[in-house]
């Protein structure tokens, strides 16, 4: 673009040079956390029928189950929202670094926090805090973590429910109507991971536009 001063060569500080918004990166971590939302919605809009379709393969003692496709679409769409949610947020750390201005948190937490075991209940949310530095409320963040993290729980409890269909001694299917609790469950999950969404949202935006200009 003619008169633009061109970004620093591999990253590094370059005089006259002035970070500017992620205003793509951001919409496109809005578009793949929503498509992963969308599945999350649909997975549990049609959970009933799929609990019934399980029971069917299952009493009809079938071998092999039928594949469904949204599953696939689902993992698709929350790999693109990790890549896409981390890009973003390193962006937004190195723009405010650019700055002068050291977000804190862990470093670089929102490439790895999510996969240490039981810390990934609280690191990302540390990450994102970070990088909000009061550009966005304390409720605002909880508003997006909290469900979040409430789905985690929910799929645990709906994973032991489910293996609570089997009689432990024998391996064999003895109570096939445990698998009805799940139903419920996955509502609640679906109603859950949209409010996180939407706080998220919220988040991205105010960050986006703010952060070049917030103290």
């Amino acid at each position: 673009m003619p008169g633009a001063t061109a970004p620093p060569i591999g990253g590094f500080p370059q005089a006259g040079w002035a970070p500017s918004k992620p205003s793509g990166l951001a919409l496109w971590a809005i578009i793949t956390t929503g498509a992963y939302t969308l599945t999350s919605l649909i997975a549990a809009a049609t959970a009933q029928a799929t609990i019934d379709e399980t029971k069917r393969v299952i009493e009809e003692g079938a071998t092999t189950a039928p594949t469904d496709p949204l599953q696939f679409v689902s993992f698709l769409a929350m790999l693109a929202s990790f890549v896409l949610l981390a890009m973003w947020m390193m962006t937004i750390r190195n723009n405010l670094k650019q700055r002068g201005i050291i977000a804190g948190g862990p470093p670089a937490v929102e490439w790895w926090g999510w996969f240490v075991p039981i810390a990934n209940y609280i690191l990302p949310f540390l990450g994102m805090k970070a990088i909000a530095r009061r550009m966005v409320s304390i409720g605002t963040l909880l508003g997006w973590w909290v469900p979040f993290c409430l789905t985690w729980i929910i799929g645990t409890a709906a994973a032991f429910m489910s293996f609570s269909m089997f009689d432990w001694t024998t391996g064999e299917v003895t109570n096939l109507d445990a698998l009805d609790a799940t139903v419920t469950l996955s509502y609640a999950s679906g109603a859950a991971i949209l409010v996180s969404w939407l706080f998220l949202v919220r988040i991205i935006r105010k960050v986006t536009d703010a952060h070049l200009t917030a103290s």
